[in-house]
């Protein structure tokens, strides 16, 4: 049977905090400094902004989760780096694998934001953090998943990218054939779209007509 524990038992949390807003530049002074969600990249974040003054520190390998709208994207910290308080650091413990770790928040990230509260804006609670259940398998067994998953993530990379060219070919080779439809350098005859076929339009039946509803027709 699979183990589950609190994340603040197999992890050290550290929880964000935002130095003076005089001590932030981007004049490459002093440590990288991250803020929150719009610092992530796909894995690592990228510096946008330094802070002479640090406060609360992250270190390489730490997951960097955003705890302030929105709550749940993740990172790999891959630099020393100073941390807001939109951002919390996640240091795996030594049973507990990185990637395993990263791939487990990523999969409840939905539930992460459901956790959220805040008037102003949705925001997670330290203590709602570290009480996070996580399933715990050997260390080893955590590895192969996590090779497992960084596998199939690639493979949909690959697929995706390749579907992005297929649709570029597509484009060119309507463009070499047709030319740009908008120009019509090529000066085709052109025609109104009535008139090659019938156009029907949508139209939304009376929602307080219940016999319109629920029958046999999508």
């Amino acid at each position: 049977m699979i183990e589950w524990k609190n994340l603040g038992d197999v992890c050290t949390i550290v929880a964000g905090q935002s130095p003076p807003s005089s001590t932030y530049n981007q004049k490459k002074k002093g440590m990288p400094f991250f803020q929150g969600k719009a610092d992530f990249g796909k894995i690592y974040p990228n510096v946008r902004f330094w802070c002479a003054s640090p406060v609360k520190i992250a270190l390489p390998g730490d997951i960097l989760i955003s705890v302030r709208a929105p709550v749940g994207p993740t990172n790999i910290n891959n630099i020393k780096s100073c941390i807001g308080r939109g951002l919390s650091a996640i240091r795996p413990g030594k049973n507990l694998d990185q990637k395993y770790l990263l791939h487990y928040l990523r999969s409840i990230e939905n539930k992460l934001a459901d956790k959220a509260s805040g008037s102003t804006f949705s925001a997670i609670t330290q203590k709602d953090l570290r009480a996070i259940p996580i399933p715990l398998p050997p260390l080893e067994t955590q590895k192969k998943i996590a090779a497992i998953l960084d596998a199939a993530d690639a493979y949909r990379q690959k697929t995706k990218a390749l579907i992005e060219k297929y649709d570029e070919l597509a484009q060119s080779l309507f463009l070499e054939m047709f030319g740009d439809p908008v120009k019509n350098e090529k000066g085709w005859e052109e025609k109104a779209l009535k008139n090659l076929g019938r156009v029907v339009t949508g139209s939304t039946p009376p929602s307080q007509n219940d016999g319109m509803f629920g029958g046999e027709i999508p």
